[in-house]
């Protein structure tokens, strides 16, 4: 098996693109994850930029590991949901323009109630999203948020039109409480990308992001769990709501080498 590849986020690096790449490399990474709506926009790249800017990862050695697409509403949002709906198409084009097969988003709490109109449309939206990705060449990963893994399961079960995978962020179930080695394991057909975060889960019941190696992700067994499962995708660095993100994310990023071995 090839050794797993690291990633970080751009936005863990505040600083113009040119020398948000370089300090990816510094801190060993081999690639980066660009915000397609605040970094990275397919606005402000043309034809030649865009060549230019996968010049310039490659001179350094680094890959566009996915973009991230964030957004305010969940995907099944009513309000204005078909400029949200758009927008992540076009970002789906950009992607492929840049040779980036993931794009990375929060689908929004899955409703519980699988016969409501929130859920179906929630799967229609997602069956629109997939046939799309399969004509422009990039897939959707989509990112928990506090959803059981086997209701993560269900749910991308019913997408039969295309592919929709997953974007595996242990922190989120770690800090609602669950295991995430374990949702790994019935998610792993599924996952295209993992975000490598960690967290707790505080004595009130509310969740709290930590650095990489401090929470209750086991990440040895996670690790051990990807290289077993032949996963091919990126570890990508994240850090969110923290005084010093670059040091924090230069760390995880040491830490993932160490309980990687090194490779």
């Amino acid at each position: 098996m090839e050794p797993l590849r690291r990633a970080v986020a751009c936005h863990c690096l505040p600083q113009p693109i040119r020398r948000a790449i370089h300090a990816a490399v510094e801190f060993g990474a081999t690639g980066i994850q660009f915000n397609a709506r605040q970094e990275l926009r397919p606005t402000d790249l043309s034809d030649s930029g865009r060549r230019q800017l996968r010049h310039d990862l490659e001179i350094e050695g680094l890959t566009i590991s996915s973009l991230a697409f964030p957004t305010r509403r969940s995907l099944f949002d009513p309000d204005q949901i078909e400029p949200r709906i758009s927008g992540l198409k076009q970002t789906l084009e950009f992607a492929y323009q840049l040779q980036v097969p993931i794009v990375v988003a929060r689908v929004g709490a899955i409703p519980s109630d699988k016969d409501s109109v929130d859920y179906k449309l929630l799967v229609s939206v997602l069956s629109d999203i997939a046939r799309h990705g399969n004509r422009v060449g990039t897939t959707l990963a989509l990112t928990p948020t506090r959803d059981s893994a086997a209701d993560l399961k269900e749910l991308i079960s019913k997408i039969t039109e295309g592919l929709v995978g997953i974007n595996f962020d242990p922190a989120v179930f770690a800090m609602c409480g669950r295991d995430a080695v374990a949702a790994f394991r019935e998610l792993h057909q599924h996952v295209l990308h993992v975000t490598a975060r960690d967290g707790v889960r505080d004595i009130d019941g509310s969740g709290q992001e930590v650095v990489l190696g401090r929470g209750d992700v086991d990440w040895s067994e996670l690790i051990a769990l990807l290289t077993e499962a032949d996963y091919r995708g990126w570890l990508t660095v994240d850090r969110n709501n923290s005084e010093d993100a670059t040091r924090d994310a230069e760390r995880a990023l040491a830490y993932l080498k160490n309980v990687t071995h090194g490779e």
